[in-house]
C-alpha cells in the first residue's frame, strides 16, 4: 500500500516537479534577472490582492459601479438603462466579476507585456497539451463533483451558494454563471500563469508552493471543506499548469466545479 502511495505522489508531483526544475529555473525571466521577476511579481501580486479586498471586495463600491453602468446605458438608450437597474443585485455581483478581472487579468498582463517584455503565451495562456490531458482532468474533477452531490442539500452550503440566484430563473443567472467563467479564467491566470511563471526562475517547481498560500487565503470566509481543499487543489493545478505550461485544464476545472456548485444548490432550492 506504502509503496503503491509513493508511487502516485511521484506521478502527480515528485517527477512533474523534477521537470519544472529542469526546464523552467534559469537566470532570466525576459528582460528581467530571476531575481528581479520574483520581486517584479512578489509586489504585484500584493498590490492586487490589497486591491481586491479593499476595492472590489467593497460592497459600496460594487452597488456605485452598478449604479453607474445603469445610468451610462440609459444615455445610449433608455430602455436598456432601465434594464440594467431592474437587474442591479445582478449588476453588483457582475462588477465583482469585473473588479476580479482587473486585478487578476488586466494589470497582471500589462506588467507581462512591458515590464518582463513577454506574451501571455509565455505565462502559461496557450493550450499547449490542454487537449492530451482532459482524461485527467476529468478524473480530478469528479471526486469534486461527488463531493458536491453529497453535500449540496445541507444548511451551509445553501447558505453560500449559489452568490447569485435569479428571482426568475431567467436570463439574468445565464449573465452571471457568464460573469462567474470569467472571473475563474482570470484567477487562474493570476494564480497559476503570473505567479507561478514569475517566480519559477528563482523558486523552480517551489514557486507552486509560495502561490499556494495566498491562494488558500482567499478562501477565508468560505466553508471550511472548501477553505481545506483549496491547499491540494492550488497544489495540484499549479504542478499541472508548471508541468504542461498550460492554464487552461485549471479553467476548466475550476468553472466545472463552479457550475456545478450552482447547479446543485439552484437545484435544491428550486
Amino acid at each position: 500500500m506504502s509503496a503503491f502511495v509513493s508511487r502516485i505522489f511521484a506521478v502527480v508531483f515528485t517527477e512533474p516537479w523534477a521537470r519544472v526544475d529542469a526546464r523552467d529555473k534559469a537566470s532570466h525571466v525576459g528582460r528581467l534577472t530571476a531575481r528581479q521577476a520574483t520581486l517584479v511579481t512578489g509586489i504585484v501580486t500584493a498590490l492586487m490582492l490589497v486591491l481586491l479586498r479593499f476595492v472590489v471586495m467593497d460592497r459600496e463600491v460594487q452597488a456605485g459601479m452598478a449604479t453607474l453602468a445603469a445610468e451610462a446605458a440609459g444615455w445610449i438608450n433608455a430602455d436598456l438603462g432601465q434594464t440594467i437597474a431592474r437587474h442591479h443585485r445582478l449588476g453588483i455581483n457582475l462588477s465583482w466579476c469585473v473588479g476580479c478581472f482587473l486585478c487578476y487579468f488586466a494589470i497582471p498582463s500589462l506588467v507581462v507585456r512591458h515590464v518582463f517584455g513577454l506574451t501571455l503565451a509565455d505565462f502559461y495562456l496557450t493550450p499547449r497539451e490542454y487537449f492530451s490531458h482532459l482524461p485527467l482532468y476529468g478524473l480530478l474533477f469528479l471526486p469534486v463533483g461527488l463531493l458536491v452531490l453529497a453535500v449540496a442539500n445541507t444548511p451551509e452550503f445553501l447558505a453560500a451558494y449559489p452568490f447569485y440566484e435569479s428571482p426568475t430563473h431567467g436570463a439574468d443567472q445565464l449573465w452571471w454563471e457568464a460573469g462567474y467563467a470569467l472571473q475563474f479564467f482570470a484567477l487562474e491566470f493570476f494564480f497559476r500563469g503570473f505567479v507561478l511563471r514569475g517566480m519559477a526562475a528563482e523558486f523552480g517547481s517551489m514557486a507552486m508552493m509560495v502561490m499556494m498560500i495566498p491562494y488558500c487565503m482567499i478562501h477565508f470566509g468560505k466553508p471550511l471543506p472548501e477553505c481545506l481543499g483549496s491547499i491540494v487543489a492550488g497544489m495540484v493545478l499549479g504542478t499541472l499548469a508548471m508541468d504542461t505550461r498550460s492554464i487552461w485544464g485549471g479553467i476548466t476545472i475550476h468553472v466545472a466545479v463552479a457550475w456545478s456548485m450552482d447547479a446543485a444548490a439552484l437545484w435544491h432550492k428550486s
